[in-house]
């Protein structure tokens, strides 16, 4: 892992943990992760959050605090411990939101999401993804 050592790593601890519940929900595959392509998820995420701004990260770091507040105020407990069906039902809350600001976080973390999957090279023929070749020589 080529992580700049100067930024501390975003997905640690909590975060981690609640990152990984959130990827379960939004992209299903990951369930089966093994724990090396757990790390490599993670390892992915952190990489393109250490070239970001630490307004970014602080950001996200905001959202993961809404998503939990949400999620025991709707429903008594945080996210990690929602059954998948309120997991579901909580996220779709933030997707279908009036408040563009809830939409864009949701969208973001999804990408990130799907980056921690989509960008293991190890799991693109399993999961049916295939890069384009292009005509940029």
């Amino acid at each position: 892992m080529n992580i700049n050592t100067k930024t501390a790593l975003f997905l640690t601890g909590y975060k981690a943990k609640l990152f990984e519940s959130l990827q379960n929900s939004l992209v299903p595959r990951s369930k089966a992760f093994t724990p090396l392509q757990k790390q490599q998820s993670k390892d992915l995420v952190n990489r393109l959050l250490s070239d970001q701004s630490e307004s970014s990260k602080r950001k996200l770091a905001i959202f993961f605090i809404l998503i939990d507040l949400f999620a025991v105020l709707t429903n008594g407990k945080t996210f990690i411990k929602l059954t998948d069906e309120k997991k579901h039902e909580l996220l779709q809350t933030f997707f279908d939101s009036p408040f563009s600001l809830l939409r864009k976080g949701f969208w973001g973390l999804n990408t990130l999401a799907r980056m921690g999957v989509y960008g293991q090279k190890e799991l693109h023929a399993e999961i049916g993804y295939r890069l384009r070749s292009t005509n940029h020589e």
